[in-house]
């Protein structure tokens, strides 16, 4: 059986993956939790700047930090995964 592509590490299984809400490229300027920090629905888990203002990425869900995939200054678009909650 052939090995399944390694293209893009995939999020762990039931892991929501959380993603800037901007079109455009937006730089990451705060990342308050950590892998293995318990969130809640709503909770700010990274804040970006865009046209000099900062906007708050907040979780969709109750859960886990599984992974970050990004750091404080790193500029991203909106398919550049932030996270990944579980």
């Amino acid at each position: 059986a052939a090995a399944a592509p390694a293209a893009a590490p995939a999020p762990a299984a039931g892991g929501t993956t959380v993603h800037s809400t901007f079109a455009g490229t937006v730089e990451v300027v705060d990342i308050p939790v950590k892998v293995g920090d318990a969130v809640k629905a709503g909770q700010v888990v990274a804040a970006v700047e865009a046209m000099k203002a900062k906007y708050e990425i907040k979780s969709p869900r109750d859960g886990q930090v599984q992974s970050i995939g990004v750091k404080v200054g790193d500029e991203i678009d909106s398919k550049q995964t932030i996270m990944t909650i579980g």
